[in-house]
């Protein structure tokens, strides 16, 4: 496995695991530019 995670992508990675699992939901996971589609 070569993939790279982006800084982008662990930050959204942080703030995720930093949200109360109640608040969690998937979408936090995509990028900005996806969720707006």
């Amino acid at each position: 496995m070569t993939e790279h995670i982006s800084d982008s992508d662990l930050e959204r990675i942080a703030q995720f695991v930093d949200t109360p699992a109640y608040e969690r939901e998937p979408e936090q996971l995509l990028p900005e530019d996806i969720e707006e589609e």
